[in-house]
């Protein structure tokens, strides 16, 4: 009792900080999510991420374990193995839930309890980093409740709130901030170059198990720290054996988890998504939601209080006083301003953009692009800038002004944060208080789910593509994880699409009694190209080899299926609930299918048709398309349809409208008919 007694009084301010994140929390999300037996307000999520995050580990939980590769999924795209680590799964936790699976309940998620850990965490180190930067001791009441209110600041870090049960891992911003209080710990945490390596070798593995993007980021950190080191003149050991370690230990554990052993991996992306860094304190200019760098109107607050204090702190003719502060810490401001300037160089990427202008594009070579484009989405790694941005101007605001001031300052900004974020907090704070996100959402309401399910005749469940674009898709991967069934198709990040299109395509060609075939939407035109019996519950086509006690769904008459227009890539035109309407140079391009051999007969509906220019093409991503050779068979300013006939599956078929002239074209409808 005296033990923890006099540990809570110890570390009651950084626990004090990690409170405050705690409430936060709860405030926003409610405790609901923090059952591990409740799923729908995962499954029922707008994006089909949470899904894929929790079905990933799902899948994993009762996918075969086979050494080296104590990550690998062998149940999310069966037969071929990928990695925990590609579903976003939070490998460290999937690994240890997977240990302890069979005391855990049938189904059990632990992405409630991790999302309230992020928030705890990211209040306590922020107050920890505060108290160290801002030379706060524990008896200095007033003071510390100021590193508790500028905690609150970081806990309203925008990326960790916009992350959270959506690229769920990426919200371990905390793990940039337990890298700078190492960093800013030096001797008294790190005292000798063994403890360096271990510690630094586990921020490794923390990285690596939980999302890639924060190897990066708390590796630039590791780089600030070995700067620091051998300008103390501490020998090329202390500088180069953490960064060593801290490598190892993530290579080690990324080959554990089976990251270069998976089938259908792509590593590179081939591009970069930069920031704009003036964005850092601009809202507004990002070019993507990926790219929004924005610290928060609270956190630019705290930067001009922090500049305005410095102003006054020389104008009362401290300016020697604050220099020799700087040169004492000479070591530790050259440190930061490396890792900034790297850090600026690896988030914005090849093309230079300030200001909402792009100023350069810089060619590098081919190799370092395909490295740096592992990290496509490159404007995330300003979030370390954008948190020790914050972090230095809470501090200087501590530094410059007197305990009381400084907690009514940053009580402030942590309002102004607030309120600054309004419409994305009162968003969460209204979809997880509502009835509606824990309700059972499924479209798979009919009794015989649960009856194939018991049956025993199936352990696989294959649809027909790779297509996971599909509502219906997730619900039916969430019935083939929850029963123990494998899945031919699944959403992996960094996955080669083209690879799994080809592949999924092929294993059609062999078909097995103790798999279930699902047709979703477009693949029920392939339907008269297998030998199966076909069925159809709640609206889904579902094929066997062997018959089942179900009612059989029969052959249409015309086998049709209409476009969605709303998925359509259009330039120079808009789409409204009626069609796609096209201006002077428009071009529509519909959304992507993939057509089995056969022949089809296409129409389009709508108006302007004898001034557009209409064709076809297919082809896999990034590669070479190839225009069909199609035969018009109706030619009218209303309507026009053509025919074409393929031997072989056709990747990513589209159907594209292009206008000739000034005069408006109107696409109401596109119809695909297989006619043989």
């Amino acid at each position: 009792m005296q033990k923890t007694a006099a540990f809570l009084k110890k570390y009651r301010w950084p626990l004090t900080g990690a409170l405050l994140g705690a409430l936060v929390f709860v405030a926003l999300y409610g405790v609901r999510v923090l059952n591990p037996t409740c799923l729908d307000w995962i499954l029922n999520n707008a994006s089909p991420d949470p899904s894929q995050h929790y079905l990933g580990w799902e899948f994993f939980r009762r996918s075969a374990v086979r050494l080296p590769y104590i990550g690998a999924n062998y149940s999310a795209i069966y037969p071929y193995r990928t990695s925990i680590l590609f579903t976003d799964s939070i490998p460290l936790l999937a690994l240890l839930a997977k240990l302890f699976s069979p005391l855990l309940p049938q189904h059990f998620q632990y992405f409630g309890i991790w999302g309230l850990l992020c928030y705890a965490l990211q209040g306590g180190l922020a107050q920890a980093i505060l108290a160290r930067l801002g030379g706060v001791r524990p008896g200095q009441t007033a003071r510390c409740w100021a590193t508790v209110a500028g905690a609150g600041v970081l806990v309203l870090f925008p990326a960790l709130t916009i992350r959270m049960f959506a690229h769920t891992a990426l919200a371990a911003n905390w793990l940039v901030l337990l890298a700078l209080w190492v960093w800013l710990a030096g001797d008294e945490l790190l005292p000798t170059t063994r403890r360096a390596c271990l510690v630094w070798g586990l921020l490794g593995v923390l990285c690596a198990g939980i999302h890639l993007y924060y190897l990066p980021m708390v590796g630039l950190v590791l780089v600030g720290y070995a700067i620091r080191r051998a300008l103390q003149k501490r020998g090329v050991a202390a500088v180069v054996l953490p960064i060593l370690c801290f490598c190892a230990a993530a290579l080690a554990e990324l080959v554990l988890l089976g990251a270069f052993a998976a089938n259908f991996a792509g590593y590179s992306n081939g591009y970069l998504n930069g920031a704009d860094l003036a964005n850092l304190l601009v809202p507004g200019l990002a070019a993507s939601w990926e790219q929004d760098i924005y610290i928060g109107a609270g956190a630019v607050l705290a930067v001009v209080l922090a500049v305005l204090g410095l102003a006054v702190f020389c104008v009362r003719g401290k300016a020697s006083a604050l220099g020799a502060f700087l040169q004492r810490h000479r070591a530790w401001w050259i440190a930061g301003a490396v890792v900034l300037v790297l850090d600026a160089v690896a988030a914005m990427g090849n093309t230079i953009t300030l200001g909402g202008k792009t100023l350069v594009t810089i060619p590098v070579p081919q190799l370092l692009m395909d490295v740096w484009a592992m990290f496509s989405s490159c404007a995330r790694l300003a979030w370390l800038a954008g948190m020790l941005l914050a972090l230095l101007a809470c501090a200087a605001v501590l530094r410059c002004w007197n305990g009381r001031v400084a907690v009514v300052a940053l009580a402030v900004c942590v309002g102004v944060q607030a309120y600054g974020m309004r419409e994305e907090l009162t968003k969460r704070f209204a979809t997880y208080h509502s009835a509606e996100t824990y309700a059972n959402q499924s479209v798979l309401t009919d009794p015989a789910w649960e009856t194939l399910a018991q049956s025993g005749r199936f352990s696989h469940l294959a649809f027909a593509s790779f297509d996971f674009e599909h509502e219906e898709f997730w619900d039916l991967a969430a019935f083939a994880a929850e029963n123990g069934w494998t899945s031919n198709s699944f959403y992996m990040g960094h996955m080669d699409g083209n690879l799994a299109a080809v592949t999924l395509a092929g294993e059609m060609n062999t078909l097995s009694s103790d798999t279930l075939y699902a047709f979703l939407d477009e693949d029920e035109l392939a339907r008269d190209s297998f030998t199966l019996y076909y069925y159809r519950l709640d609206g889904i086509l579902i094929g066997s080899v062997e018959p089942l006690d179900l009612p059989s769904d029969p052959e249409p008459e015309a086998d049709t299926h209409s476009m969605d227009l709303l998925l359509s890539d259009v330039t120079n035109g808009t789409i409204t609930a009626q069609g796609v309407e096209l201006g002077s140079g428009g071009e529509m391009m519909t959304e992507e299918w993939m057509l089995f051999p056969g022949t089809y007969s296409v129409m389009l509906t709508g108006s302007g048709f004898d001034h557009s220019y209409i064709y076809a093409r297919h082809g896999l991503i990034n590669e070479e398309t190839y225009k069909l050779d199609i035969e018009f068979t109706t030619i009218d300013p209303q309507t026009m349809t053509f025919t074409f006939t393929t031997g072989v599956p056709l990747y990513y078929w589209r159907t594209a409208v292009h206008t000739l002239d000034d005069t408006p074209i109107t696409v109401t409808t596109i119809t695909v008919e297989k006619t043989a």
